[in-house]
This record gives C-alpha cells, sequence and structure tokens, in this order.
C-alpha cells in the first residue's frame, strides 16, 4: 500500500491554494489601491504613524522637562 500518495495530494492543493490566495490578494490589493487613491493613502499613512507614534512633529511634553 502506498500511504504516502494522500499526503501529497494535501501538501500540494495546501501549495497551491497558498499560491491563489496570494496572487488574487496581490490582485484585490492593487485594485482597492487604485480604486481608493492617493490622498486616502496618505490619510492612511498618518494614522498609522500617529498609532505608532512615528509623528515627524516634536514632543513637546520632552521639551518642558
Amino acid at each position: 500500500m502506498n500511504t504516502t500518495a494522500p499526503h501529497q495530494t494535501q501538501y500540494l492543493l495546501f501549495a497551491l491554494g497558498a499560491a491563489i490566495g496570494s496572487v488574487i490578494g496581490i490582485i484585490v490589493g492593487s485594485i482597492l489601491a487604485a480604486w481608493m487613491g492617493e490622498s486616502l493613502s496618505r490619510l492612511m499613512r498618518r494614522l498609522l504613524r500617529r498609532f505608532t507614534r512615528e509623528d515627524d512633529r516634536p514632543n513637546f511634553k520632552l521639551l518642558l522637562q
């Protein structure tokens, strides 16, 4: 009996699903980025910087010390 064939088929299906999912994700992400435009992407970058505390503005609380 050859029991390795079902495992190879499972790995192949997993790899195929991961590859197809990645390609679809890149395509959908590109379409959304083009549809949203530059202004919304700037807004998202600013929000991300604000949440990660990477603002370009000085922290005045530290200057008061």
